[in-house]
């Protein structure tokens, strides 16, 4: 799975995703091993970034909270990817309630 969240995270920073974080909550649910939290500049972008996701990722319908575009919630499954703009992502706090899950992926480069 480590290799999923490396691609991922690599994926991530070639959308120019900021604040990338990559929580592992597999103890605490039953349904979910991860949490991935990104940053977008404003909603727009955060949209076209849903738009890329689903595009890339072959998702069929839009995800929760598209029309929005503050906060953007992808469910695959065992990973639910959270985008947010700015001011939503420090409203909500996702990365206080998770803390203490926090993964250390190595850095990599959209090269």
């Amino acid at each position: 799975m480590e290799n999923d969240l490396l691609s991922l995270q690599n994926y991530l920073i070639g959308k120019n995703c900021g604040d990338i974080a990559f929580y592992d909550i597999s103890k605490e649910q039953q349904d979910c091993k991860y949490v991935v939290v990104v940053t977008m500049p404003t909603a727009l972008e955060n949209k076209d970034f849903a738009l890329s996701v689903m595009n890339d990722l072959g998702v069929d319908r839009f995800p929760e909270g598209y029309n929005r575009g503050e906060w953007i919630i992808f469910d695959f499954d065992d990973m639910v990817l959270h985008s947010f703009v700015p001011a939503s992502r420090e409203k909500y706090s996702l990365d206080k309630l998770w803390q203490n899950k926090k993964m250390k992926l190595p850095k990599q480069s959209n090269d």
